[in-house]
This record gives structure tokens, sequence and C-alpha cells, in this order.
């Protein structure tokens, strides 16, 4: 989640109100009197310029007081999540560190611009990581509301009381919803799995071109430093792409709560 720029949060309608609302024409008049006030003995232009200043001062307090906060960046925490999330939100964290470490014995030169580019494209994996790991925790617990067991049990009992014979509609109704909670959980078994796999290779990948980074700082060659950020730019809309396909899970296969 970006941090909101000073000029976004400016340009709002908590501000745009304070502008032109009675405290901040009050604001106005009591920073411009302090400042003739301030300024008048010394000279008639020099009060003239203090209301002036003063005015704004006082208009501009009122201002930032209306302003929004600014958007704080959520902190990664891989104990929010299960296994195996939280296991890979960890190893993303973990390349960082060693790129970090590496990057403070770094000597200065002309790679200066491409460490500080790959510093920045890893911060935005770790962030996709970190959201795709949230997002499966989030699949996989709603996974868990689905019980096989019950589904199974229950579609066992009504064959089973049929005797061979063809169900009614409500019965033949029953047993498709229950075949299609059985369908839903295989797919979202798939689904959590097939994820699971890709997040690791993508942290596997991650860890290489840390290592190539490295690799490159040390033997000062700027010639494959292009290569490594293309690499990282890779991982990232890769990571973007499995990030919204899990968004896109969320909001179609997992079952509502209480559901099973």
């Amino acid at each position: 989640m970006a941090t909101s720029s000073f000029r976004d949060r400016f340009f709002t309608k908590p501000v745009a109100h304070a502008l032109t609302s009675p405290s901040g024409i009050l604001a106005a008049g009591a920073g411009a009197a302090v400042g003739i006030v301030a300024t008048a003995p010394l000279s008639i232009p020099l009060a003239v310029v203090g209301g002036l200043v003063g005015g704004a001062l006082g208009l501009g307090g009122r201002l930032l007081a209306a302003m929004p906060k600014a958007a704080t960046k959520p902190r990664i925490d891989p104990f929010q999540v299960q296994e195996p999330w939280r296991g890979a939100v960890i190893d993303a964290l973990e390349a960082k560190v060693r790129f970090d470490q590496a990057a403070d014995t770094f000597r200065q030169g002309p790679l200066d611009d491409a460490v500080d580019r790959i510093a920045s494209q890893l911060d935005a994996a770790i962030e996709e990581c970190w959201q795709v790991a949230r997002q499966g925790d989030t699949v996989a617990q709603a996974r868990k509301r689905i019980s096989d067991r019950d589904i199974s049990n229950q579609l066992t009992r009504l064959r089973g009381s049929l005797n061979g014979a063809e169900p009614n509609e409500v019965q033949a109704r029953t047993i498709e919803a229950l075949e299609s909670q059985s369908a839903t959980a295989r797919r979202l078994d798939q689904i959590l799995s097939d994820t699971s796999d890709r997040l690791a290779l993508l942290n596997a990948r991650l860890d290489e071109s840390v290592t190539q980074a490295i690799e490159l700082s040390v033997g000062a060659q700027g010639g494959d430093a292009s290569t490594i950020g293309t690499d990282l730019g890779g991982i990232v809309e890769e990571l973007q792409t499995l990030r919204v396909a899990m968004e896109d899970v969320r909001g179609t296969d997992t079952p509502a709560p209480g559901t099973s």
C-alpha cells in the first residue's frame, strides 16, 4: 500500500472545506492581526507585510490541521499467517536482509544507482509476496470450513436411502449441492497447492537474483546489472499476477463463514 503524498492529501475535501470555512477565515484574520500588532511599531510597510505573513501562517496552520494523515504502510508480519505462507514471507524477508547486509559493504562507484534500483525492486517483491501470502492464508482458512467428511457422510446416507431408486427433485438438488461443495474443495486444494509451489519458485528466483547482485557488486562489473533488474522486474510482475489470481479466488470460490 503506497503512502499518500503531500499533494494527494492537500487536494482533498477536508482541506477545501477548511479553506472556505469560517474557522479558516478566522485563522487567517487572527494571524494577520498578530502580524500587524507585532510589526506596526516599526513601520507601516512592515505592518502590511507582517499582516500578510501572519494571515498566511494562520490560514496555513488551519489547512495543515485539516489535511488527512499520511497513510502508513502496514507492517509485514509473517506470524500473522500460517504455513506454508509464513515460510514464504520469511524467505523473502531474509533475501532482503542478505542484500542489505552486503550493500553496507559495497564500494561506492558506478553500481550505486543499480544497487538502489535493486533494493527498491526487492521491497516491491516482498510487498507482493506478503499480499499473496495473506490471500493464500485467507483462502486456506476458508477451505477448512468445508468438511470433506461431512459431505462424504451426507452423500453416503442419502444415496443409501434411495436403495437404487431415482432421487426425487429435492434429493437430486441436495446431491447436486453436496457434489458442488466437494468440487469446490478439490478446486481450492489445487489452487492452494499451485500457488504455494509458484511462490516457492519465485522466492528461489529472488534468492538467485540477490546472490547475483552481491557477486556483481563485489566484482564491480556493471555489465549485468540491467539483467538482474529485468529478472527482478519479472518476479514482481509474476507475484502481482499471482496476487490478482488469489483475489479472484477469494471473490468466487471461498465459502461464506458458517457454511460447510
